[in-house]
């Protein structure tokens, strides 16, 4: 199996790394200042608030798809691009792809999927998310912060995959039905944006009463929305959705006591929006809390705390 991962930064590297130690031929589509940071550095290092610590050299590296010689079509490829960025790969996909080959989007957010689909109805398309935080770090290292195992949905090539990585010891969810899944995922990554405004590590941010309030006002009006479309959400805390906000609302000393599962990470993680936001990059809000206030105004749900959020982003998006 030839798998591809477009677009790697910091989770597709993650994700390519943990492949490469699978057994998988695997190659990177990358940006060549990501090409060259892993050669100097001997390759990609993976680490986690667990304790793990590896490195691995990917097979191979491409910069330029449209000039890259690519005789065998990928089998696997998984697009680990911002949602912005999907719509605009449609061609160079089909070119490196063949009729059984299955086109895996990880992407977070609502939106970016659609506006690809029918472009490439040639192909396998399943979607997948990353429940867990990775923050790329000086030499090449990408660290895993919270817990959680990439979530993938069922075909013959993903059930190869969660074997092979499973007998690695990283484990790997699978679904056929990604909807209540990635619409869950949406719940908590509704404090993507909330964590780059606060410009403190995740830990830090959530002792913080007054942001998790906000953060609980965010997450209601997502369930709300979601109640209204009659949409299931996938639980991955030990508490169901509907709880959440609750639970984010209560003085620290409760929050501490029965919130240790959501507080079980490493202290220095922060959001992939922070890090867009740190490296003056488009930030994937219309996708997260913008879904929240598109979705809402189909439902007549309305959203004013998602809207502020996505204002406060944008903001901060054009500063210099």
């Amino acid at each position: 199996m030839r798998i591809a991962i477009y677009g790697a930064g910091s989770t597709g590297c993650y994700l390519a790394g943990q492949l490469c130690l699978s057994g998988f031929d695997v190659s990177l589509i990358c940006r060549p200042t990501m090409k060259k940071n892993i050669i100097a550095n001997n390759g990609i290092t993976l680490s986690d608030y667990q304790g793990f610590l590896q490195t691995v050299m990917p097979p191979a590296m491409i910069t330029d798809i449209d000039q890259a010689p690519i005789d065998i079509p990928f089998d696997v490829i998984f697009v680990t691009l911002k949602c912005h960025q999907v719509s605009s790969i449609a061609k160079s996909l089909i070119a490196i792809t063949h009729s059984d080959s299955s086109i895996i989007f990880m992407q977070n957010g609502l939106g970016s999927f659609d506006s690809i689909n029918q472009s490439l109805s040639h192909c396998n398309l399943l979607q997948g998310i990353t429940p867990f935080n990775v923050l790329q770090q000086p030499n090449s290292r990408f660290h895993k912060g919270t817990e959680g195992v990439f979530t993938l949905q069922t075909n013959h090539h993903t059930q190869a995959i969660q074997a092979a990585m499973i007998k690695q010891g990283f484990g790997c969810d699978l679904h056929q039905n990604m909807l209540p899944i990635i619409y869950g995922k949406l719940l908590l990554n509704l404090n993507n944006a909330l964590n780059a405004l606060s410009d403190l590590p995740i830990k830090q941010q959530l002792s913080h009463y007054a942001s998790r309030r906000q953060l609980a006002r965010a997450m209601t009006e997502w369930l709300n929305v979601c109640e209204a479309a009659d949409i299931e959400l996938h639980q991955y805390t030990k508490v169901k959705p509907q709880w959440l906000p609750l639970i984010l609302s209560l003085p620290n000393m409760l929050f501490t006591l029965l919130a240790k599962q959501m507080l079980d990470i490493d202290p220095k993680a922060r959001s992939s929006m922070w890090q867009d936001i740190k490296a003056k990059r488009q930030t994937e809000v219309d996708f997260i809390n913008g879904a929240v206030v598109k979705i809402g105004k189909k439902y007549g749900v309305k959203t004013p705390v998602n809207q502020s959020i996505v204002e406060q982003i944008k903001q901060l998006e054009q500063r210099d």
